[in-house]
């Protein structure tokens, strides 16, 4: 009996692979693991993208505010609020990607 039952595990085929064979898909494993242990992450990532998108410009502003002096800033301040006035009211300045044929210009500062 034992000799029988022996023959036969000896003879057996494995039809699988004796290796780990990971799976392949998009989004990799770590990042489905990752939103299933934080199930509203994706909300957050969103969340803050927007925020950052908001935030940027009052960054550069600030940016200026400290390598510029005082008089030289306020100068700037008031030659980019009369562009953004100018685009605003008149659509002047107006670049559409895709859309413009000419290359966007820079904003005009008189010295």
């Amino acid at each position: 009996m034992f000799l029988k039952s022996a023959s036969i595990i000896l003879n057996s085929n494995r039809s699988r692979a004796t290796y780990y064979q990971q799976n392949r898909r998009f989004p990799p494993a770590f990042v489905r693991r990752f939103l299933l242990r934080y199930p509203s992450a994706h909300l957050y990532l969103v969340f803050g993208l927007c925020c950052s998108a908001m935030v940027a410009p009052v960054l550069h502003s600030c940016y200026l505010y400290l390598t510029m002096s005082k008089n030289e800033f306020e100068q700037y301040r008031i030659e980019h609020n009369a562009v953004v006035l100018e685009r605003q009211k008149f659509g002047k300045g107006l670049w559409f990607p895709f859309k413009s044929k000419e290359d966007p210009k820079p904003a005009e500062a008189t010295q």
